[in-house]
């Protein structure tokens, strides 16, 4: 029992207009979401990785300054003075006597 589905046909003073099969509208329809949701994705996914770049460049910031600290701490402890203060006082060591030194060639 097949029915042969026959398009409908609408003439109105020498125009016709046909009835548009319904699938072909459907998946048109379904492109256009497939590709307006593919678009949303990827600006979503792009600004989350905005988001990412910007915390790490931020930690880089941060770090960095870390680093300079850091760095003048290190040279504030290393220095000289400092270190024959501490050799004095805590370490009980004194300067060499002329006798002590001995040069090797």
């Amino acid at each position: 029992m097949s029915e042969a589905v026959s398009q409908v046909t609408v003439k109105i003073t020498g125009f016709s207009f046909y009835r548009p099969r319904l699938s072909s509208v459907f998946v048109a329809l379904l492109l256009v979401s497939l590709l307006s949701l593919l678009f949303v994705w990827s600006r979503i996914h792009a600004i989350n990785l905005e988001y990412g770049i910007s915390s790490l460049e931020r930690d880089i910031r941060d770090h960095e300054q870390q680093i300079t600290e850091l760095k003048t701490e290190a040279a504030y402890l290393a220095r000289d003075e400092r270190i024959e203060r501490l050799a004095r006082k805590s370490l009980g060591l004194r300067a060499p006597s002329p006798g002590q030194i001995i040069r090797v060639e």
